[in-house]
């Protein structure tokens, strides 16, 4: 208990003795030695800041000029509206984004006209987009409408993607069987008109 006495005392005398001898000279004195702490620090700063922002000696040595000759008042605003932006760091990285992503690009377009040459009309073979109605070449019809959902889907899809309602096939008329159908027809016409 003597020993924690002993210290408090030695805080209190050490208070008292400051308090004692502040006078405004001394207030003055502090506050000087104060401000060229702080303008020193910015300084440090500011040599550090732009040796990680630019490589440009010119930009770097008018840099830390301003903040010396301008002191920080004045020369730290000054320097915070003329340095660059980024450091070389964050350029660098928005470089290697950029081109990342330029590829991702470049892959995700060679997919798509990859998967663009894949489609084929299922009745010509030609090649199709996917959201053709109809085929270009051929002109038949590559979609048709759900009988449940009345969404469009392609017609030779055995069940709907949208309701799961299976699809019945379209019976499709060939141009042989037309022509055949007309022929017998024709013949039938003909022996009535004999």
């Amino acid at each position: 208990m003597d020993f924690v006495n002993y210290i408090i005392e030695g805080f209190v005398w050490f208070y008292e003795l400051i308090i004692s001898n502040i006078t405004l000279d001394w207030i003055i004195k502090f506050a000087i030695l104060y401000f060229f702490i702080i303008w020193w620090a910015f300084i440090i700063w500011v040599v550090k800041d732009i040796t990680n922002r630019t490589t440009n000696i010119l930009i770097q040595v008018l840099s830390i000029l301003i903040v010396i000759l301008f002191t920080p008042i004045f020369g730290l605003p000054i320097y915070l509206l003329i340095r660059p932006r980024t450091t070389i760091f964050e350029k660098y990285y928005e470089e290697e984004t950029q081109l990342e992503s330029e590829e991702e690009d470049e892959e995700i377009e060679e997919i798509k006209t990859e998967k663009k040459e894949i489609l084929k009309c299922p009745h010509c073979n030609k090649h199709i987009e996917n959201d053709f109605q109809f085929c270009p070449y051929c002109k038949e019809k590559l979609t048709k409408k759900c009988e449940k959902c009345n969404k469009d889907i392609k017609i030779y899809w055995s069940n709907c993607p949208y309701c799961g309602e299976k699809e019945e096939k379209e019976k499709k008329v060939e141009k042989t069987d037309l022509k055949e159908k007309i022929k017998v027809k024709i013949e039938k016409v003909e022996k009535e008109k004999e």
